[in-house]
C-alpha cells in the first residue's frame, strides 16, 4: 500500500486489474488499520483516502471513468459529468439534502440529492467478561475467550443472495435508495424525500434470499480468540479489542470487543487503592503482649509468607509495609507495588487468674 500515492489502486495496494472482491478485501484491511478509533495506527486523512478509493473503484461505472480519465473524471471534467453533478460531487446539492434531512427525515424541497446507496456505517461493539484469580496479576496471563460476532456471510460474500442474478433493482425507488412524497399546504408543495422502505437504501431487492443468512448478507459466527492480560491488571479494569466486534455494513469498518475485568477476593488481601492497584493490603492480630515486648510474626503475601518484625511499643492501627512486595504496575511490569499490614493489637477479653495477677503487678508498677 502506497499512502502518498494519489493513484487509488496504489493507495489500496491492488493491481489495476483486481477483482470486485479483492478491491473490497483491500479496502476493509485499510479501513479497518487507519479508523481513527485504532489507538495504535489510527490516521483520519489516510481513513478517508482510503474511502475516497473505494468509492470510486467499488462501482463499475466510475471505475471505468477512473480507468479511463482519472479522478478528475469522476468530477465531470474533461466533459464528462456536466451540469449539477460535479457541483454534488464537490459538496453541494448531495450535502444540502443531507442538512435538511436531519431536521425534516429527508431532503425537503432539494430531493434528498443523488445518493447511490446506503451510508457505510461502523459494525457494533461487543462486551465480555473475564474472570481472573486474585494472583493471576502477577505475571502476564493469556485467556482464551469466545465471541459472536456478526461476520461477513461466507455463503453468499456478503451479496445476501443465492446468485448474482437474484439480485434486482428495487421496484419501489427504482434503484434510487430513495422515496420522495409531495404535501400540499397552504405555503405550497413541500417535498420530502426518506430512505425506501422496501431495500433499506440500497437500491436493490433480492428475489431468492441466502440461505445461510437470510438475505442480511451477515451472520453470527462462533469463534475463539486467545488474549493476553497484562500484568498488574486489575478489578474493573477494561480492554478494548480493536475490529474484533461486529462487521460494518455497506463497507464500513467493525466494531471493537471490549473486555472487562473481573478479579476475585483473597481471603486475605485486598487491592483497594484505585490510584496504585499495584499495592496490596492486609491486617494481622498481635496479642498485647507481644505488641508491648515485640516479636516476630509471619503474614500472607501475594509471594507467600513473610517473616515481619513487631517492634516493642507497637501500637494498634501502625501500619507495616513490605516494599516490592505488591502487584506489577500495570504499564510499566517491572516496578511493583508495596505490601502495607494494618496491626491491631488485641485486648484479651477473658483472664485467667493468674494472668490478672500479672496484669495487677504490672498495673501497680506503671502507676508508681
Amino acid at each position: 500500500m502506497v499512502t502518498d500515492s494519489n493513484d487509488f489502486y496504489e493507495i489500496l495496494g491492488v493491481s489495476r486489474d483486481a477483482s470486485d472482491k479483492d478491491i473490497k478485501s483491500a479496502y476493509k484491511k485499510a479501513a479497518r488499520k487507519y479508523h481513527p478509533d485504532n489507538a495504535e495506527t489510527g490516521n483520519e486523512d489516510l481513513f478517508k483516502k482510503v474511502g475516497e478509493a473505494y468509492e470510486a473503484l467499488k462501482d463499475p461505472q466510475k471505475r471505468q471513468i477512473y480507468d479511463q480519465y482519472g479522478a478528475d473524471g469522476l468530477k465531470g471534467a474533461g466533459g464528462f459529468g456536466g451540469g449539477f453533478d460535479g457541483f454534488a460531487g464537490a459538496g453541494g446539492f448531495e450535502d444540502l439534502g443531507d442538512i435538511f434531512s436531519s431536521f425534516f427525515g429527508g431532503g425537503a424541497g432539494f430531493g434528498g440529492g443523488r445518493r447511490s446507496g446506503p451510508r457505510a456505517s461502523r459494525g457494533q461493539d461487543q462486551s465480555v467478561e473475564i474472570t481472573l484469580k486474585f494472583l493471576d496479576p502477577k505475571s502476564e496471563t493469556k485467556k482464551k475467550i469466545r465471541l459472536n460476532p456478526l461476520v461477513e456471510c461466507s455463503t453468499c460474500d456478503g451479496k445476501g443472495a443465492e446468485k448474482e442474478s437474484d439480485i434486482v433493482t428495487c421496484s419501489t425507488c427504482n434503484g434510487m435508495g430513495q422515496v420522495t412524497t409531495v404535501q400540499n399546504t397552504i405555503l405550497g408543495q413541500i417535498r420530502q424525500t426518506a430512505t425506501c422502505p422496501s431495500c433499506k437504501g440500497t437500491g436493490k431487492e433480492i428475489k431468492n434470499p441466502c440461505k445461510s443468512c437470510k438475505g442480511k448478507g451477515l451472520r453470527r459466527e462462533e469463534s475463539e480468540v486467545e488474549v493476553t492480560i497484562p500484568a498488574g491488571i486489575y478489578d474493573a479494569a477494561t480492554m478494548r479489542l480493536a475490529g474484533l466486534g461486529d462487521a460494518g455494513r455497506h463497507g464500513g469498518p467493525p466494531g471493537d470487543i471490549y473486555l472487562y475485568i473481573n478479579v476475585e477476593d483473597d481471603k486475605e488481601l485486598f487491592r483497594s487503592n484505585p490510584d496504585a492497584n499495584e499495592n496490596v493490603y492486609s491486617e494481622i492480630d498481635v496479642e498485647f503482649p507481644d505488641a508491648a515486648l515485640g516479636c516476630k510474626v509471619k503474614v500472607p503475601t501475594i509471594n507467600g509468607e513473610k517473616e515481619i518484625k513487631i517492634d516493642s511499643g507497637t501500637q494498634s492501627g501502625h501500619i507495616h509495609t513490605l516494599k516490592q512486595e505488591g502487584f506489577p504496575k500495570l504499564k510499566n511490569p517491572a516496578r511493583f507495588g508495596d505490601h502495607f499490614v494494618k496491626i491491631n493489637v488485641v485486648t484479651p477479653k477473658k483472664l485467667s487468674g493468674k494472668e490478672k495477677d500479672l496484669l495487677k503487678q504490672l498495673q501497680k508498677l506503671r502507676n508508681k
